[in-house]
């Protein structure tokens, strides 16, 4: 079975061979119970069934490239007792041309296994990647406790994206999308919007960290979202923004307070039942002011990105770049190095819904023989940018994933600016309260 790849998801591949940036998503999960290798390995095999590009290699066509081969699911599994094989792992270049792009390293302690998928950003975008991640969850709670009827073994993993942005019922035509991708191209060469203050921008390691957002807190966020009418994802934007231009401040850059975030828009279908590999997502680059309030400034760029999905500008680039997909690699690979290509927003922010309490499936579905205890979620960091926050919602809280890279931010700098931005939130929050009393 072959599948070529889209220009996009081509793109992924050249970008991290051309800057030395890793292009992979990882989401990690910690599980208490007994698991066995030959459970994950069928779990794998599971996997792999329905999506096969995720356990082949990437072939070289004379035009273009393609997923081709048998599902390699031996090389898809590390088992490990070292807890620093952790960073290493995330860390350690993953070539599609010569492995499989999903992997699963199996780290065991005592009663406890953490479980560190992680995929190259050519073969899955973050929305598909998280639910081929569900999945498994899924898969393996069922193989640990598999005695359900078959009413129990149907579960739908997908997780609502920040933004979806349908296949509209007329398409794009080809004048607008020309004109909408000249309009990226200006905005790229004007370089506007501010950069986020850095130690240096080389490529190097990235490293995670979490803040959570508890029940009373979460629920704040959601109140207050309702009373403005937008969703909560817009006030973490904005929050996220803000702290951005409060950190290039004490760090005496002289910057504006124009900051830009690229947001994805998905183009699945709500209603679509399969969850495909591939790229099926487009970026959108939102501007703002983040001298403004918490309030107007979600409110903008609420306005910013449903005028831009009305108007259909999230279909321009892979309408434009679709034809693409028929070059030869080499050429590919030249012309997607272009600085116009890959991205020059300040940052990059998602919002990932889960609608279903997970932790719960867990439970139900191996009849109480695993609990799902922890989870970590991180998207790759572009070169210009050195971080890039992912916000993972659930029914009752919501944890914060600034990913970082080593090169451009500090530990104590990382967590000075998520700091930032809970106070963003926090400011908020505290302001209501000191209103009710």
């Amino acid at each position: 079975m072959k599948s070529r790849l889209s220009a996009t998801d081509a793109f992924f591949v050249a970008y991290q061979e051309t800057s030395g940036v890793l292009m992979q998503l990882g989401v990690e999960v910690e599980l208490k119970g007994h698991i066995t290798r030959s459970d994950l390995e069928e779990v794998l095999e599971h996997i792999v069934r329905r999506w096969p590009p995720l356990g082949q290699r990437l072939r070289t066509r004379l035009f273009g490239l393609s997923w081709e081969g048998e599902c390699r699911t031996k090389e898809m599994l590390t088992v490990t007792e070292r807890r620093e094989t952790l960073a290493e792992w995330r860390n350690r270049p993953l070539n599609p041309f010569v492995e499989p792009p999903l992997q699963l390293l199996w780290l065991v302690e005592g009663g406890r296994n953490l479980f560190a998928f992680r995929a190259h950003h050519a073969v899955v975008d973050g929305e598909g990647f998280f639910a081929v991640c569900v999945e498994g969850i899924h898969a393996l709670a069922k193989k640990v406790q598999p005695q359900m009827n078959a009413n129990e073994r149907r579960s739908d993993p997908r997780s609502s994206a920040f933004i979806r942005g349908c296949p509209p019922k007329r398409p794009l035509k080809l004048r607008d999308a020309l004109k909408t991708v000249q309009q990226m191209r200006r905005e790229t060469r004007a370089n506007r919007s501010a950069k986020l203050a850095m130690q240096s921008c080389t490529p190097g390691n990235t490293s995670i960290l979490e803040r959570k957002l508890d029940m009373a807190e979460f629920r704040e966020l959601q109140q207050q979202a309702n009373e403005l009418g937008i969703p909560a994802g817009w006030l973490c934007a904005s929050a996220w923004m803000k702290a951005i231009h409060a950190w290039n401040v004490s760090r005496a850059m002289d910057s504006t307070p124009l900051i830009s975030l690229e947001v994805p828009v998905s183009l699945r279908r709500r209603r679509d039942t399969r969850v495909r590999t591939g790229n099926w997502i487009s970026p959108l680059t939102l501007y703002g002011d983040a001298s403004q309030s918490l309030e107007d400034l979600a409110q903008d760029l609420k306005q910013q990105l449903s005028r831009a999905v009305r108007q259909k500008s999230h279909l321009a680039l892979p309408m434009i770049s679709s034809p693409a997909k028929f070059l030869p690699w080499p050429v590919f690979r030249r012309l997607a190095a272009s600085p116009e290509l890959t991205g020059f927003a300040t940052s990059h922010f998602v919002w990932f819904e889960q609608a279903q309490t997970l932790h719960d499936d867990v439970v139900r579905l191996s009849g109480g023989a695993l609990q799902l205890v922890g989870q970590q979620i991180y998207p790759p960091v572009c070169l210009h940018m050195g971080a890039a926050l992912s916000v993972l919602a659930w029914p009752e809280h919501a944890q914060l994933f600034l990913t970082y890279r080593l090169t451009a931010l500090s530990a104590a700098g990382a967590q000075t600016l998520l700091d930032l931005m809970v106070q963003e939130l926090g400011q908020t929050y505290m302001s209501r309260q000191q209103v009710a009393v």
